[in-house]
């Protein structure tokens, strides 16, 4: 008889990943978990490997952004799994003072306080309303409740 378990999977506020309790630290197995992350129609997550779906328990939300720098005049965004990504258009979000974007699913990636503060570096502001512009692009921002 097999007794084998599929391993607690949980994404802390930070995006930090644990295994039954304990903090991941192999960055490829996380960038692994994190590029076979999939969000269900009931807003849960899980991971689809190899025809098996694994839940993953999420505090906040499933990706965060470690890091912002700039290249050829956009920014790019480097998740806490390593992966980078230019900033996906849309708005920026804010919920309790904490930024959120759209990557995947609406609004499923948090910013760390320091990517927030290098967008804040090109924050403008247009008829009452506020914008992060790089060039011709914008991103809006928006407050949530």
């Amino acid at each position: 008889m097999n007794n084998l378990r599929a391993p607690e999977l949980f994404i802390d506020k930070n995006g930090q990943w644990y295994t039954d309790g304990v903090l991941m630290i192999n960055k490829e197995i996380i960038k692994l978990f994190a590029s076979h992350l999939k969000k269900d129609g009931y807003d849960k997550y899980h991971i689809d490997w190899q025809n098996q779906l694994y839940p993953v328990l999420v505090e906040d939300a499933p990706l965060f952004v470690q890091s912002l720098t700039e290249q050829a005049g956009l920014p790019i965004i480097q998740l806490y799994d390593g992966r980078t990504f230019p900033l996906p258009s849309g708005s920026i979000w804010i919920k309790n003072n904490i930024p959120y974007i759209s990557l995947f699913w609406k609004r499923d990636t948090k910013l760390s306080h320091s990517s927030y503060c290098e967008l804040c570096k090109n924050l403008i502001e247009k008829d009452g309303r506020y914008f992060f512009q790089y060039g011709d692009s914008e991103w809006l921002v928006e407050e949530v409740g």
